[in-house]
């Protein structure tokens, strides 16, 4: 079975009631892999009754703050967890990580905090490209760049989407994007998790319509201003141009595909 734990869903703004800045985490095979860290992700999933010793893998599409501002406590609460019952000794967690010298910051302040960071599972961090990130025991994660980020010929991209292969299923993740154009060609999706935080979702769907590339669940996640002012508008007008297929996603929510 696939499932999505939606951790956080805001985009970049100040802290807003119950709502953190963006993160999800799929379950497949008794495994855990973290598409992006926002504040609090590791403290949602583990009030979600997620098991943290089961994480595999932690992708991350960009690293502005609001991607990124729970990857250390995501670590720290792993290794505290880890000091309680000792089940990752040796263990890998691989990181993706599009800009390392974030993460080397990140491991820095670590080592600064209590007992001096020490754990007994490996952390294998390391940039990455387009192309296949990782094919690990039936489920599959390709990378594509996309425009979020100013870009310069010959430099390495920094921002990406998703396509999460399981179970025959394909999930895309936008990541925050210029637009459709950024991600359509890992279309057609079951399910498609793309951001609002610098577009209207009215827009979004229409696009999607237009382009005959509607997936057959579209989800809203990295909410902006349309969605956090207008929601009951928003939800009101996706549901006349797509029914049941366009859903906001919550924190602390759960998809099963």
């Amino acid at each position: 079975m696939l499932k999505l734990h939606i951790l956080g869903t805001c985009a970049g703004t100040e802290p807003m009631p119950e709502r953190h800045h963006c993160s999800f985490a799929v379950e497949f095979n008794n495994r855990l892999y973290f598409f992006d860290a926002g504040e609090c992700c590791s403290y949602t999933a583990h009030l979600k009754g997620i098991d943290l010793m089961r994480t595999r893998k932690i992708i991350i599409s960009h690293t502005h703050m609001d991607h990124i501002g729970g990857l250390g406590n995501l670590f720290w609460n792993i290794r505290k967890l880890d000091g309680m019952h000792h089940t990752l000794q040796n263990r890998d967690i691989e990181l993706f990580i599009p800009e390392i010298r974030a993460w080397e910051g990140i491991y820095q302040m670590l080592t600064y905090t209590e007992g001096g960071f020490k754990h007994d599972f490996n952390i294998n961090a390391h940039e990455y490209s387009d192309g296949i990130l990782f094919d690990d025991d039936g489920i599959r994660v390709r990378a594509l760049h996309n425009h979020h980020l100013p870009h310069e010929d010959g430099a390495p991209w920094k921002s990406f989407g998703f396509l999460i292969e399981a179970e025959g299923k394909r999930i895309v993740y936008s990541g925050d994007t210029k637009g459709i154009a950024d991600y359509s060609m890992l279309l057609p999706a079951n399910l498609l998790i793309t951001e609002t935080g610098h577009h209207n979702p009215i827009n979004i769907a229409t696009e999607l319509i237009s382009r005959d590339q509607v997936p057959d669940t579209l989800a809203f996640i990295h909410h902006g201003r349309d969605i956090l002012n207008h929601y009951n508008e928003m939800k009101a007008q996706l549901k006349q141009l797509m029914g049941n297929r366009a859903i906001i996603l919550e924190d602390y929510s759960t998809i099963t595909l």
